[in-house]
């Protein structure tokens, strides 16, 4: 463990830079005053300034802290290449195996979507663009360890060939869209609905026949606690 992981005061300007992040994921950093970060970090502007000198500091922390995520923790949630040995008529037990590594993708490719909304995206690119390099560099990193996955599945017969980039592009998109109330109140649909239909939808796009595992409860469970999330991160 470092030094910076133990140290009193990085572990806070951590913990009051993360309450930020509803804000920023909605409007970005542009329209930040110092006196809403206060606020939203529930700490007098005097107390703030002892762990946050300017915005640009706030940016900072909170951009590094999501880099390190993305790095690290989400690096280890992906799913690793599928075995190059040629496969036959899949058993149970291995349509289970490839299903569920198919939804860790599909849930990381989700999550990525979500705490990188356009806003902020967008903001960051224009306010501090070697901050927004930077994540992006992250990013890439997580989308071709994905990509190296689709592609050692199609390598093996599991999936069709599809290009796993156009994959991960279609899944941000679409995700992106079913998140607008707006529309699904336009299309008389639930959130929840919506998204395991497009998860089906999905599955559908990428396995052979022979391959796919019809039980989604795992994944069903995972967006009933997304939704809770995105309420409680409102």
């Amino acid at each position: 463990m470092s030094e910076i992981d133990c140290d009193p005061l990085f572990e806070k300007r951590e913990k009051l830079v993360m309450r930020l992040m509803p804000y920023v994921n909605k409007h970005g950093f542009s329209s930040l005053k110092m006196d809403d970060a206060a606020k939203y970090m529930d700490i007098s502007k005097a107390t703030m300034y002892k762990y946050f000198s300017s915005k640009t500091e706030i940016a900072e922390c909170l951009i590094e802290k999501f880099v390190l995520y993305v790095s690290n923790q989400m690096l280890a949630e992906a799913p690793p290449t599928m075995s190059p040995e040629p496969l036959s008529q899949p058993s149970a037990e291995e349509r289970k195996f490839y299903n569920e590594s198919f939804a860790r993708a599909f849930k990381l490719t989700v999550k990525l979507s979500f705490y990188l909304t356009d806003v902020l995206l967008q903001d960051l690119n224009a306010t501090y663009p070697d901050l927004s390099v930077k994540l992006a560099q992250a990013v890439d990193l997580c989308k071709n360890k994905l990509a190296d996955y689709f592609n050692s599945g199609i390598a093996i017969g599991v999936f069709y060939p599809i290009n796993a980039r156009i994959y991960l592009t279609q899944v941000d998109l679409v995700f992106r869209k079913l998140l607008d109330p707006k529309w699904l109140m336009l299309q008389n649909m639930t959130m929840k609905q919506a998204l395991m239909d497009f998860y089906k939808m999905i599955k559908h796009q990428v396995f052979y026949e022979k391959w796919m595992d019809d039980d989604d409860s795992s994944i069903e469970a995972y967006f009933d606690a997304l939704i809770a999330g995105m309420r409680a991160f409102d």
